[in-house]
């Protein structure tokens, strides 16, 4: 059993945009909590839910790369998965500097005006 996770290789499954995605899903992280901790939100209750969210992440990623086995499609879908949480992250730490008062406003004035600056609860 060690010997298939010492030669288990995830960028061979998933590619080198795992590791983007796992930068972006770690700057979140640490992002939402500067955040919480400007607007004196820390909650560890808050934190577990974001955890979860987190592992989500990982659960939706294994069931894409299921069902890219299953329907054999090179790797493409998988990417598509990690392209979206990629995007989805990206979105969360640019809530997040908006959330610190970083100016990001070239930004966020696509984004929906109730949630941005007032503390959505991440």
């Amino acid at each position: 059993m060690k010997a298939f996770f010492s030669e288990f290789d995830i960028t061979a499954v998933v590619g080198n945009v795992w590791y983007v995605a796992l930068v972006f899903i770690t700057f979140d992280v640490v992002t939402g909590l500067l955040a919480a901790g400007v607007e004196r939100k820390i909650n560890s209750s808050i934190n577990f839910i974001g955890l979860l969210r987190k592992v989500g992440l990982f659960v939706a990623l294994a069931f894409l790369i299921f069902i890219d086995a299953y329907v054999q499609s090179d790797g493409y879908i998988i990417k598509l998965g990690v392209g979206l949480i990629v995007a989805y992250e990206g979105m969360s730490i640019i809530e997040n500097f908006s959330r610190i008062g970083i100016d990001v406003k070239f930004l966020t004035k696509y984004f929906d005006k109730n949630k941005i600056g007032k503390g959505d609860g991440k």
